[in-house]
């Protein structure tokens, strides 16, 4: 069996490869929506290490890569799941170096996904390429799906594999950044957005009716009403569970009633809650606001953006317990399993595939995903690789 030493031998000997292809992935622009050149860039590495990858898209020009490495002998499927797509840059603040420098300062490589999630995507590709050319033959497979559109919910990206059947295993992993610790629960939600309509007018005219703007402001306080009832602390994952009303808009012109008006909602849920109860909490709202207006038509349009339900895996599950022996054998030190906010393709994965997914990779994720300056730690991001690894011949030796 391949050993640590060894592991960590490839790892120094190649470090200029792996850190180049991290450089080249985090200087192309991939911002939610507009994966395609990183999709190339994917498929092409792949490709030149005889991974023979396939390319689905629900979407033209948003790539889904799938490739997997079959060994001689049978045993598990290890699925790799990670996004591609990253936020966008902040508006009005480039960063020191701009946001797809890829520059490399006093030990860290800067740029838009550099933290969340190309560190971890690459290393992921790197490990799995890295024991093919040391000639490991793993018992079973390593399934990769590198895909689009996780930052919308991932309805063009995960969810659309999914719904083809093409993420199916016996365990896996999502190397977002978790700084070193194993993630097994995380958030989920549910983006809403809620149209009301009505007639036009001038408006030197009375109205004839409430219009479209004002049933718009009213519902937006009776939800808002509604996320003080149910947002709560939750302490097993130290997370809130809230609703908020984050964009409203109505009208096109100054002198006209508006016929439209719409506004979104952002419903975070913590483990134990489901999406189903979310849904029908926003709905009883709308409707008992409908009811103290019997006079007006208060009837809205119901447009699901996104949904992605919370994660759970439990701790005693086998892929837990290889992170955190893998993490031992690389580092000498311990690690432990936690409970965060935010979310991940990962909880799609879990309740459509049931497939176990935690969470598991260098990198901070509070302190540097989303900030114009994010940047990642070469070692760090080297240590990945040593790790994913490690990981990979324990599970599959």
């Amino acid at each position: 069996m391949i050993t640590v030493e060894e592991i960590k031998d490839m790892v120094a000997r190649n470090r200029d490869e792996a850190i180049g292809f991290f450089q080249t992935c985090v200087q192309t622009p991939s911002v939610t929506g507009d994966e395609a050149a990183m999709g190339e860039v994917m498929v092409d590495f792949l490709d030149r290490e005889g991974f023979e990858p396939r390319v689905y898209e629900k979407e033209a020009g948003r790539p889904n890569v799938v490739a997997e490495w079959v060994g001689s002998k049978p045993g598990k499927r290890f699925v790799w799941n990670g996004h591609m797509d990253v936020f966008p840059p902040v508006e009005g603040d480039p960063g020191l170096y701009g946001p797809w420098s890829g520059k490399i300062v006093d030990g860290y490589l800067y740029g838009r996904g550099s933290v969340d999630m190309k560190s971890g995507v690459c290393a992921a590709v790197m490990a799995t390429t890295f024991l093919k050319r040391m000639g490991f033959d793993p018992a079973g497979s390593i399934l990769m799906t590198w895909v689009s559109d996780e930052e919308n919910t991932g309805n063009a990206g995960t969810k659309f594999l999914l719904e083809k059947g093409l993420i199916q295993g016996d365990f896996g992993l999502d190397p977002e950044p978790t700084s070193g610790r194993v993630l097994v629960r995380h958030c989920g939600g549910i983006n809403v957005r809620v149209t009301y309509r009505s007639e036009t007018e001038h408006t030197s005219l009375p109205h004839p009716n409430i219009d479209a703007l004002e049933k718009t402001v009213n519902a937006a306080q009776a939800l808002i009403e509604l996320g003080r009832k149910v947002s709560y602390f939750d302490e097993s994952t130290q997370a809130w569970s809230k609703l908020s009303v984050t964009m409203m808009g109505s009208g096109n012109t100054v002198n006209m009633y508006p016929s439209e008006g719409h506004l979104v909602i952002d419903r975070r849920l913590v483990p134990g809650e489901a999406i189903a109860d979310a849904h029908a909490q926003i709905k009883h709202a709308l409707d008992e606001l409908a009811a103290q207006h019997p006079g007006e038509d208060y009837a809205y349009e119901y447009e699901i953006m996104g949904e992605y339900p919370p994660l759970v895996v439990d701790e005693d599950e086998e892929i837990v317990r290889l992170c955190k022996e893998a993490f031992h054998a690389v580092t000498g030190s311990t690690t432990e399993a936690y409970s965060r906010g935010g979310a991940s393709d990962a909880s799609d994965i879990v309740e459509a595939a049931g497939i176990p997914m935690p969470n598991f990779s260098m990198g901070d994720e509070y302190g540097e995903s989303t900030m114009p300056n994010e940047k990642m730690s070469i070692d760090g991001y080297l240590m990945n690789i040593e790790l994913f690894m490690a990981l990979l011949v324990k599970a599959l030796s």
